[in-house]
């Protein structure tokens, strides 16, 4: 008890979490990456243990089993066999990792500062991360490997101090299980050897040198064998595999796009600035300035004085942390490796951080002096804890969607229209619990636009009660929970918002039966696979016969373009259109032998409408199962044809060019979708270079470059397109057609007289 006795405040604060966290563990749900780790890691242990399951396929062979499999036995020794039982376990443990986390982030900051209240702040600073502590309960992906990076870290020092084969064994033990729970773990695979060749460059005498030697050999040795032993997969080809699954993770198989900074963004072809800026504005601000502070003084440090900051010293375990900062972001933007979720799959990052803030606030307060002063900035740092707990209260148990003041979070969706908010669908027990309160002792009907299964997961783990109400049907009459505002805001029961945006809507469907009545004797807007009729402000999808294979083996393209683009806002108003897709669980049903659907328009006036079905889990290179566009209102565009074509045209040519109020106009008639599937160029030049944009001069010409379905639509066995000239002085006009990569299709050229 006395050697524990100058760690009661770290001792204290552990308690209370363990506490809080038993406390709210029920209150968090079943994500989407949940059953999908469960499934692959038994899979993999099946396998391992004689079974009749092949190790998982594709990207999924690399995930490790260094905490999934722990997680199994665990639920294997228990007989947990209930979905409830197996996901709260799961919820415990990894929290309980978490936990140990703080723990190790205390040990090491106490050895590094060689002060109690800096190791407590360091450790509060890790467990009072509100991405982190949310993330904490159902992410066994990053967590574990956050965890054993500070892990890792300790053992690391550790090694350096004792100087011995045996704590270099251990230390090369747990950097392979970071290898093997994440491969960015080779920076610490890397960064320890390079370690010891500056301690072999200090060294004095053979003797020295030899140890040197052995500690690094039987570090490397234990790294490589604990990951090979780890990673069943790489047994049959240690290399050539190791070297797949380098390439596999820096450019990821899977694309997804994700909302930053109001655009989105596929994630293979993120901006160089994404984890910066996602770093620094979903952190704790007063953390965020103590890193900096703490990162400038031991680089400041080591720039001081570099042959002392290079030797085996405290100083030379700062730099190290800087590095295990620094250069996992720079190699994330060297490779242009493929990230996504914010910056979720570098949450390891926080633990080098929240030890540089350590060191900043070491540093203020040695800066200070006095005793007083010293009591102040550790106060201060204690309030900004103390605010941040407050947050996470707050917005519990959607911590995880936290955000900071240096982004804007009091305009009404305005942050949902910036950021992703929630890709991991968490909100979806949120919405079956405020359901079910609505509802006290009635049975409950509730799907999920796209993800009717993880409805199913978030109902098996309700108590028992509740859960004999849900049922998770696909039908005409039950409810729907998506994510973000629902387009038919007038059908919308129930929305969960954090910091005023929507991240969870629960909305009724419309009346698919009386939709089917109201088109079943009108002509289609479009002819396909399903036929699509515009009737009382919605799009109603229509095929029958139809089975809902037909209908759930896809999702729905639908991008709404309108009349006037200044109808268009946020991320809309960059690419000219609104994405209205959807799945068809959440806008159909299937009965009487059809499928039907339906889905609102928006209230502004709409020229077309880009439709078709992709394969689900598509990425946009496949192709599609079907795809066309239509136009609504046939007679506007109509008259727009008849307004063109009464005067000359300016040139012919597969298309015929005129000239009509101010806007270039292209007719072909008669034409088919397939003439206005490749894109469009339109060259302006005009008769003086300084009207030209100033990134366009160099060029001579403006590029107004597009795509038939943003300015066009077909009608009537033609097709029109409108493209708006600039107001200044035009010489002359390049337009055509082209394929990327293989040339014009057409072109021609003419002199512009207005």
């Amino acid at each position: 008890m006395r050697m524990l006795a100058p760690h009661w405040g770290a001792l204290l604060a552990l308690a209370l979490f363990l506490a809080a966290g038993l406390a709210v563990l029920d209150d968090y749900g079943v994500t989407v990456d949940e059953p999908t780790q469960r499934r692959f890691a038994a899979a993999t242990l099946t396998h391992l243990l004689g079974g009749a399951d092949a190790l998982p396929d594709a990207s999924d062979r690399f995930y490790g089993t260094a905490f999934e499999a722990p997680l199994l036995l665990v639920e294997r020794a228990f007989g947990l066999q209930a979905p409830r039982e197996v996901y709260l376990s799961r919820h415990l443990l990894t929290h309980l990792v978490f936990l140990t986390g703080g723990l190790f982030a205390y040990l090491l900051a106490r050895r590094l500062l060689n002060h109690n209240v800096l190791a407590l702040i360091a450790m509060l600073m890790l467990l009072l991360h509100p991405r982190l502590y949310a993330h904490s309960f159902f992410n066994s992906k990053d967590i574990p490997f956050l965890v054993m990076f500070i892990i890792a870290l300790y053992l690391a020092h550790r090694a350096f101090r004792r100087d011995r084969v045996s704590a270099f064994v251990l230390l090369g033990a747990g950097v392979g299980l970071l290898v093997n729970l994440r491969i960015m773990g080779v920076v610490l695979l890397a960064a320890i050897p390079a370690m010891r060749a500056l301690d072999l460059v200090f060294a004095q005498g053979w003797a020295e040198r030899k140890r040197v030697i052995l500690t690094t050999g039987a570090f490397t040795l234990a790294g490589g064998l604990t990951a090979y032993v780890l990673s069943p997969y790489l047994w049959g080809d240690p290399a050539g595999r190791s070297i797949e699954w380098w390439t596999t993770f820096s450019n990821h198989p899977n694309i997804l796009r994700g909302l930053f900074r109001g655009m989105l963004y596929p994630s293979d072809l993120i901006p160089s600035d994404y984890i910066p800026v996602w770093f620094s504005i979903t952190s704790l601000p007063f953390s965020l300035l103590l890193g900096v502070i703490g990162a400038a003084a031991v680089i400041a440090g080591c720039v001081r004085a570099p042959v002392r900051a290079l030797r085996n010293t405290r100083m030379r375990f700062g730099l190290l942390t800087a590095g295990c900062f620094i250069l996992p972001i720079l190699v994330v933007i060297l490779l242009d490796a493929n990230v996504y979720d914010g910056w979720r799959q570098m949450y390891f990052l926080w633990a080098p951080f929240s030890l540089l803030a350590a060191f900043g606030l070491r540093w203020i307060a040695a800066a200070l002096g006095q005793a007083r002063l010293r009591a102040a900035v550790y106060g201060a740092a204690g309030a900004g804890l103390a605010a941040t707990l407050l947050s996470m209260a707050l917005i519990h148990p959607n911590q995880h969607i936290y955000f900071n003041f240096f982004v804007d979070r009091t305009t009404p969706e305005h942050l949902g229209a910036q950021y992703t908010m929630d890709y991991w669908k968490h909100p979806t027990r949120q919405a079956l619990e405020w359901l079910l309160d609505q509802n006290p002792s009635a049975p409950v009907k509730v799907n999920h636009s796209g993800f009717s299964r993880l409805v199913g997961r978030n109902a098996e783990i309700l108590p028992e009660a509740a859960r004999e109400r849900v049922f998770t049907a696909p039908d005409a009459e039950a409810l729907i929970i998506a994510y973000g505002p629902v387009a038919d805001e007038y059908r919308a029961l129930y929305a969960l918002k954090v910091y005023g945006s929507t991240v969870a809507s629960l909305y009724e469907k419309a009346d698919l039966r009386a939709a089917y009545a109201a088109v079943r004797a009108s002509e289609p807007a479009l002819r396909s696979v399903f036929d699509v009729h515009h009737v009382n402000g919605a799009l109603v999808y229509v095929k029958e016969p139809c089975s809902e294979a037909d209908a759930t083996g896809g999702y729905f393209q639908l991008w709404v373009v309108p009349e006037h683009e200044s109808d268009l806002t946020g991320v809309w108003a960059r690419r000219g259109y609104e994405d209205r897709s959807f799945l068809f669980s959440g806008h159909g049903a299937v009965f009487d032998g059809k499928c039907v659907a339906s889905v609102p328009l928006p209230s502004y006036s709409v020229a077309s409408v880009r439709l078709g079905q992709w394969p689900l889990g598509s990425t946009g290179d496949e192709t599609p199962l079907w795809e066309s566009s239509a136009v609504l209102e046939p007679d506007a565009w109509r008259a727009a044809h008849r307004a063109a074509v009464a005067g000359e045209p300016l040139a012919r040519s597969v298309f015929d060019l005129y000239l009509n109020d101010g806007a270039l106009v292209y007719v072909k008639e008669p034409c088919t979708p397939t003439d206005t599937e490749t894109r469009f160029f339109l060259h302006v030049v005009p008769e003086r270079v300084d009207d030209l944009p100033r990134e366009r001069r160099g060029h001579g010409f403006d590029n107004l470059d597009f795509d038939f379905f943003l300015r066009g639509g077909h009608f009537d066995g033609k097709c029109l397109a409108r493209v708006p000239l600039p107001g200044y002085a035009i010489a002359s006009v390049r337009t055509g057609q082209f394929v990327g990569g293989e040339g014009e299709l057409w072109r021609t050229e003419f002199a512009v007289r207005r």
